[in-house]
C-alpha cells in the first residue's frame, strides 16, 4: 500500500455487492496524481461484498431481514460504488457514494394484528458521504487523520404484499442526513505491506438514532504503482420516522486494486 490517502470506505465495484457507509495515506483501489500547486486527488474504486441483518419497515408494515454474503448475488439488482478525496498538506477533503437495489421475498408483519403475510421487498439505498480532516500524526511510517462531516441517506423500500387473488403494494420512502466524526490510521508494516483502520460513528439523534461503521484493510504493493488489499467492512444505522423504518447492519469484505500515479 502507497502511503497516498485512502478515500473513504464506503463506494463501481470491483467485486459487486449489497447493502448500505476508510480512507488514509494508504493504498486502495485508486488512481492518484498530485498537482503542481500541491494538491493530491485521489479517486478510486472498489467492491464490499456485504450481508444484511436487521428489520426494515413500510407503511407500518415492519419485515425482518436476514441475508448472507451467499444470497446477496441472488436478491441484487444494481450496485455502485465510488470515491474521491482532495488533500492538500495535512488537510484533506474526501467524498463517497454507494447505490445498492436488492429484491427478495420475506415475512412481513401486519401493524395491527402482528400476523405474518409473505411480501415482496424491494430496497433502494444511496449513502453519500463528506467528510474534512486534518492528520494529527505524519510520519514515514504512520498517518492518523480526525475528520468530520455528514452522511446522506435516501432509502426507498416497496412491499409487494403476495395474497390469493390480489397484491397490495406499500411503499415508502425517507431521505435525512447526519453529522458523522471520526479516525483512520494507516500503518505500514514492513516490505510490501501495510494495514488500514477507519472508524466512525454519527447520528446523535439528529435524524438517526445511531449510525456507525468499522473497517480494516491489509494491502500489498504489487509494484512501484500498483497495490492489491483485502479486508472488512461492518456498517449500521437505525432510523425511524413514522411508518418508515431502517435499522439494520451490513457487513462483509473489501476488495480493490490501487494504482498510483
Amino acid at each position: 500500500m502507497k502511503s497516498t490517502p485512502l478515500l473513504a470506505l464506503t463506494a463501481s465495484a470491483i467485486l459487486t455487492t449489497a447493502l448500505h457507509a476508510g480512507t488514509p495515506t494508504a493504498p486502495e483501489p485508486v488512481m492518484t496524481t498530485t498537482t503542481d500547486n500541491g494538491w493530491e486527488i485521489t479517486l478510486g474504486l472498489y467492491g464490499w461484498g456485504a450481508g444484511l441483518n436487521g428489520d426494515i419497515g413500510a407503511g407500518g408494515f415492519t419485515t425482518p431481514v436476514d441475508i448472507s454474503f451467499g444470497d446477496i448475488l441472488d436478491t441484487l439488482d444494481m450496485t455502485a460504488m465510488g470515491m474521491m478525496e482532495a488533500r492538500k498538506g495535512p488537510w484533506f477533503a474526501q467524498l463517497e457514494g454507494l447505490y445498492l437495489r436488492n429484491s427478495l421475498t420475506l415475512t412481513t408483519y401486519t401493524p395491527l394484528r402482528n400476523t405474518p403475510a409473505q411480501a415482496k421487498l424491494t430496497a433502494q439505498t444511496t449513502r453519500l458521504e463528506l467528510v474534512g480532516g486534518y492528520s494529527v500524526i505524519d510520519t514515514d511510517c504512520t498517518r492518523l487523520d480526525l475528520f468530520a462531516g455528514a452522511v446522506y441517506y435516501d432509502i426507498d423500500n416497496e412491499l409487494r404484499l403476495l395474497g390469493r387473488r390480489v397484491v397490495t403494494s406499500i411503499g415508502s420512502g425517507e431521505g435525512w442526513l447526519d453529522p458523522a466524526i471520526g479516525f483512520r490510521l494507516n500503518q505500514r508494516l514492513g516490505g510490501p505491506w501495510s494495514a488500514q483502520l477507519r472508524g466512525e460513528v454519527g447520528g446523535f439523534g439528529v435524524s438517526s438514532d445511531f449510525l456507525w461503521q468499522a473497517v480494516a484493510l491489509i494491502g500489498y504493493d504489487l509494484g512501484e504503482s500498483s497495490t492489491l488489499f483485502l479486508g472488512y467492512r461492518h456498517a449500521a444505522v437505525d432510523y425511524q420516522k413514522g411508518g418508515f423504518l431502517y435499522d439494520a447492519a451490513s457487513g462483509g469484505p473489501i476488495l480493490g486494486l490501487a494504482l498510483t500515479f
